[in-house]
């Protein structure tokens, strides 16, 4: 019956009904902005790398006016295919890949949706990327920092929750939104990567940081904490 549903919910009807579902919870929800955003100006500037974690970002197309949305790199199966579908159904642009292993630095799915996130960021316009990596939840890979380094776009981290919410026991501790919550989303300040040959590694660390600090901070928030 499990595998029946994945299976459902990862086809075209399904991914639809998630989308509709999504669109429920954030029209029933009180948005939450850190930084305010009285004039809902946020992605209407930059262009940037808006990093999250995997199993956050369900709900991140919310943040967004209608026409403004990054494009959003996402996995080309399973869980990852079906949430794209689902943002899809709501107008946001995708790129079908995945972050970068530990081992290597070559983006799984091959370099073309490397260069396809490079071409949309040095068009003036930004996407969306989970930092980390399959398997290794909440550790910064290298991918994120790669594609800031080649094109020089600086990465946002940022976070999303809702005070109603279910934390499903997967690697990546996916949160199920609910409807009728508190929606918080949380920016961090930008990370900018030089081309200068510096070790990686040195900001992967630095994101990590970031993206756990604002993930706490929407959590306090959510869950009564001062906004």
């Amino acid at each position: 019956m499990k595998d029946a549903i994945k299976t459902f919910m990862r086809g075209p009807f399904g991914s639809y009904l998630l989308s509709l579902y999504l669109r429920f919870v954030s029209a029933t929800s009180r948005h939450i902005y850190v930084p305010a955003d009285p004039d809902n100006k946020f992605g209407t500037d930059g262009p940037y790398i808006y990093a999250t974690w995997h199993g956050h970002s369900f709900i991140f197309a919310s943040r967004f006016r209608a026409g403004v949305y990054p494009t959003l790199m996402v996995a080309a199966h399973g869980d990852g295919r079906m949430v794209g579908q689902a943002v899809a159904y709501m107008g946001v642009p995708l790129v079908y890949g995945s972050g970068t292993t530990i081992e290597t630095d070559t983006p799984k799915g091959g370099a073309r949706a490397a260069l396809q996130l490079l071409k949309i960021l040095r068009a003036g316009k930004s996407v969306t990327m989970t930092a980390d990596v399959p398997k290794i939840s909440q550790q910064a890979g290298p991918g994120v920092i790669l594609i800031a380094r080649k094109s020089g776009v600086p990465i946002m981290p940022v976070a999303m929750t809702t005070s109603r919410r279910r934390v499903l026991n997967t690697w990546d501790k996916m949160q199920w939104h609910l409807p009728f919550s508190k929606l918080v989303f949380v920016a961090g300040d930008p990370i900018f990567v030089p081309k200068d040959g510096s070790n990686p590694e040195v900001y992967q660390t630095a994101l990590t940081e970031a993206l756990n600090v604002v993930q706490e901070r929407a959590y306090q928030i959510a869950d009564g904490g001062p906004e």
